[in-house]
């Protein structure tokens, strides 16, 4: 799994494949580790997409945690002023946390597979993006993942509402 997660971060760095640009992201938060960094691609006034590799360093409950991300933005909204450009965004990403946290090889120990546990998860969320010269952008995505949807929809006392992540960023378009 890292080294097709390698793989696509090397692609991405390749102008040779008809890319107008690329881009630098830096995200703290949000799912998908305390801090991540990526390289993404717009592809379309409407679809863009980008890979990151994120962490949570160690503490005291818990060891350092890696996390390996495809996020696809689906761009809803586009308002140019000047030298400024907002944007809104749904987004879907697919991340992948390797190690002993999610021990999918001992599922078949427990009865029926009860602890459905999976090392690569989805997350769902709405993102806005202001940025200056079509350079330097800041972003904020607000979402949830699958396990508190699932999690909400079968359990009354569970309220979505409760798990909703926040993550902020800044990229630099390259």
């Amino acid at each position: 799994m890292r080294s097709l997660i390698f793989s696509l971060f090397v692609l991405l760095a390749n102008k040779s494949y008809g890319q107008d640009y690329n881009k630098a992201v830096i995200q703290h938060a949000g799912e998908i580790g305390q801090v991540s960094f990526g390289l993404g691609k717009k592809i379309n006034r409407y679809y863009s997409f980008s890979v990151h590799y994120g962490f949570v360093p160690k503490n005291e409950l818990q060891n350092k945690i890696e996390t390996y991300t495809f996020k696809n933005n689906l761009h809803l909204y586009h308002l140019e002023y000047k030298s400024y450009v907002v944007e809104t965004y749904l987004g879907l990403a697919l991340y992948h946390v390797p190690g002993n946290k999610y021990k999918t090889h001992e599922l078949g120990a427990t009865e029926n597979n009860y602890y459905r546990q999976s090392s690569v998860r989805g997350l769902a969320y709405l993102g806005l993006d202001l940025s200056y010269r079509n350079e330097v952008s800041f972003f904020a995505e607000s979402g949830l993942n699958d396990i508190w949807i699932i999690n909400s929809i079968n359990n009354d006392s569970i309220d979505y509402k409760d798990h909703v992540s926040l993550g902020i960023g800044a990229s630099y378009r390259f």
